[in-house]
Parts: structure tokens; C-alpha cells; sequence
């Protein structure tokens, strides 16, 4: 991706530390229209169609599971990289024993969890053919297509945030975002909790 690309996310960073998703999705729609017209301009459209409250069911099973084993401090969902795998959409979910901040997401790749089935994100399908598309790596769009994909996860952050109000077994900090971005959201607790002392960076 572009200096232009990784400029533009490090301004929204301050936006995403605060939890104002919806200011970085003005952001970046405001951007995208700035820019020439291109198939990439679907991202504004679309949106995630699952259920929040089946996202939230799904989360909570895996919780379950995991809390028998482990005593979980964090957990962690991703986006597959969508921009490269258009047929299927979906994400997977990690849990941890330790929370480790924001300051190096090197401890994101360490997990301690097991599998869990992925699950499936839909509503976006006709953005995934633009994906499939000749105008994916088209260097006249690339800037476009890049302000598209970063839209694309602040929308699945969104919509995790919506599902983690509604997960019932959430009582850890939850971190978001897609493979291959260390663009990443942390959800709010359920009900205003907050995560044992010393375990917040």
C-alpha cells in the first residue's frame, strides 16, 4: 500500500484510539469521493447484513469454550484479507491469557486458543466482485481501492461493535480489525465493564 494510504490511516488513528468509528468512516467516505469515480466507490454502499445478535451468539460459544481452558484477558477477531480472497468473507476469533496494549500488536500472533469455525461476513457480495474484478491492482484506482478495503474493516469493526453490546460471555477487551492491518479498534466491555487493573496499556 501507498505512503499516501499509511499517511491517511496514521490521521485517523486518534479517531479510532477514542472509539469514534463513525468519524472515521466520514473520513474515509469524504476521501473516496474526493477521488476519481471507480468501481472501488461501491464500499460506500454496502454493509455487513448478518445479525448482530448471531455474531454475538458465535462469540459467546467460542468464549465458553475457551474460558474452560484458559483464563481469557483478551480477545481478538480478523477479517480474512478480503482484498485478496473475494469468493469468501469471514472471520476468525483468538483469545489470550495476557493483554498486551496497543503499543506493539507483535502479541496478536501469539494465542493461546484453539480452532473455532470461522464465520461467514455477508452483504457485501457485490463489492467482492469488484474485488474479483480486472479493476483490483488497476494502478489508476489503487487509491481507491485502498481507501475501499480500509472502509471495508472500519464497517466490520462497526458491526462487531454492535454484535459485542449483545455477547453475553464478553468481559475482556476485545481488539478488531482485517488480516494484514494494524488498523485496529478496541470494542467497549459490555455494560461499561472494564478489564482487571494493570491489564489496560
Amino acid at each position: 500500500m501507498s505512503s499516501f494510504f499509511h499517511e491517511f490511516q496514521d490521521h485517523l488513528v486518534p479517531m479510532l484510539r477514542s472509539g469514534d468509528l463513525d468519524a472515521c468512516e466520514r473520513t474515509v467516505v469524504e476521501q473516496i469521493r474526493s477521488l476519481p469515480r471507480s468501481p472501488f466507490d461501491l464500499s460506500i454502499e454496502v454493509n455487513i447484513s448478518n445479525n448482530p445478535a448471531d455474531a454475538a451468539r458465535h462469540f459467546d460459544r467460542f468464549f465458553e469454550i475457551e474460558a474452560q481452558k484458559i483464563t481469557i484477558a483478551a480477545a481478538y477477531t480478523e477479517m480474512n484479507g478480503f482484498y485478496i480472497n473475494p469468493k469468501l468473507w469471514f472471520c476468525d476469533v483468538f483469545a489470550y491469557t495476557a493483554y498486551g496494549g496497543h503499543a506493539d500488536y507483535d502479541w496478536l500472533s501469539d494465542w493461546q486458543s484453539g480452532e473455532f469455525p470461522r464465520y461467514p461476513i455477508r452483504g457485501m457480495e457485490v463489492l467482492q466482485a469488484v474485488y474479483a474484478s480486472s479493476a483490483y491492482g488497476q494502478e489508476s484506482f489503487r487509491d481507491a481501492e485502498n481507501m475501499s478495503s480500509l472502509l471495508v474493516v472500519i464497517k466490520f469493526q462497526q458491526f462487531i461493535r454492535r454484535a459485542a453490546t449483545q455477547m453475553e460471555q464478553l468481559r475482556f477487551p476485545l481488539l478488531v480489525t482485517a488480516h494484514d492491518f494494524d488498523f485496529i479498534a478496541e470494542v467497549a466491555l459490555r455494560r461499561g465493564l472494564r478489564p482487571p487493573s494493570g491489564q489496560l496499556a
